[in-house]
Order: C-alpha cells, then structure tokens, then sequence
C-alpha cells in the first residue's frame, strides 16, 4: 500500500472516531500521522543502503555526529540529544560502533568519569563512503519539492518545535 493510499485509510479512521468523540482534531491529528509515516518511509529508504554496511540509521546518525563533531567525539548524553536517542538506546549503539571497529569508548582525560565515543579511521572512511550514497538519496526524497516549498516546509517544521520545545519547558516547571 502506498503512503498515499495509507493517509485515505487512516482519515477514514480518524473520521469514524471523530463521530464517536466529536472534539477530535482531525486535520491535526492527520497531519501528526502523516509527519511520522513519512518520517518512518525515509528512514526505511535509508536503511536500505546502510544493512549493506551492517548499520541501522540511528548508528549512521551517531556516526555522523562523531565525524561532524569537532574533536571526532562526544559524550553519550551528548549524542543522545543530538540524535534523539534514549540512554539505554545509546549505549546499544556505542556498543554496537566499537564491536565494529567504527569508534572507541574511552574515559575523558579531562574528567575521568565521563566516557566519550570517538570515531576511528575505519568509521571516517565509512562515513565518507556512505555520505554521497545518502545524500543523492536525500535529494531523490525531495525532488518532488522545489526550492521554496522547501524552505516553507523547513519554517513550518521549524515552529512546530518550537512550539514543542515551548510546551516541554512548561510541562517542566
């Protein structure tokens, strides 16, 4: 079934339940459905090239961190936020970077209680592999938009976390 066909089911349902609960947001309720379909159907494109390398995209994003960072290392709690991982999530997947030779786990020599993954020569050559693989990838995925509908999805998304971010701070106090 296309995404397409899966968005006409899930209003079909959405619709039914909103006949039973009349408050119910449809349209927003619609367009969180959509935001994560979409979402999962890009991972799934990446995930295509990346078990090839025996990688699932949350490794090649962690990877990604590392390569970018600016001492090729970052703590766990780091690449957590950055990745938007879970701890216990984090630790499978420096577990599963080091098993692959692709970073190390080391104590900060700065502060011994703290642990960082640093990326080695193996896992920048594989970031450099994967990276134009991806990025052509990126580029098919977006092709059907152009360059201000782009920018307009970029803003809309922008300001739905910021409305997250606002809410979270709110929830927190």
């Amino acid at each position: 079934m296309s995404l397409l066909d899966e968005f006409v089911a899930m209003r079909g349902g959405v619709q039914r339940i909103a006949a039973l609960c009349s408050a119910l947001p449809v349209d927003e309720i619609m367009l969180a459905r959509k935001l994560k379909h979409v979402g999962a159907a890009i991972s799934a494109r990446f995930e295509q090239t990346l078990q090839t390398h025996d990688l699932v995209e949350a490794d090649f994003s962690v990877l990604m961190q590392l390569f970018g960072s600016p001492g090729r290392n970052a703590s766990p709690s780091e690449l957590c936020g950055l990745t938007a991982q879970r701890p216990t999530n984090m630790t499978r997947i420096g577990d599963a970077l080091v098993r692959k030779g692709l970073a190390t786990r080391e104590a900060d020599p700065g502060d011994r209680r703290r642990i960082v993954l640093r990326i080695t020569a193996r896992g920048e050559r594989l970031a450099r592999t994967l990276l134009p693989q991806l990025s052509a990838e990126v580029s098919r995925i977006f092709s059907g938009l152009g360059d201000t509908q782009r920018r307009q999805l970029d803003t809309l998304l922008q300001k739905l976390a910021a409305t997250l971010d606002t809410q979270s701070e709110e929830q927190d106090r």
